[in-house]
């Protein structure tokens, strides 16, 4: 809970102390194409490690819902899969309720 709070006290310092003049220049830069692709690096490494896992170990609700944060991730590197981001947090919500019902 408190790395959520402070990862919110940090954004919204950001938000308030950035430079206008700044916040433009980002949003008229673009992405170079190999960018996407390095991206995935991290968030494929994570999926195969949680695939291995699950596949060595099998499978609950928390490792539905952490396969749908990391797919989330990978969806986001990808420009043409934007689409499937909704159902791929939808997945990660219901993952997350079942979890929290499960210890009720």
């Amino acid at each position: 809970m408190y790395w959520f709070i402070s990862a919110f006290i940090v954004a919204s310092a950001i938000f308030f102390f950035m430079p206008q003049k700044a916040a433009v220049e980002v949003n008229n830069t673009k992405l170079k194409s190999p960018l996407p692709l390095s991206l995935l690096i991290l968030p494929l490494g994570v999926l195969s490690w949680l695939v291995f896992d699950t596949l060595s170990n099998g499978g609950n609700y928390a490792t539905v819902a952490a396969f749908g944060f990391v797919s989330t991730a990978c969806l986001i590197a990808l420009p043409k899969l934007h689409r499937y981001i909704m159902p791929c947090a939808l997945l990660t919500a219901l993952a997350l309720i079942a979890m929290v019902a499960e210890r009720f």
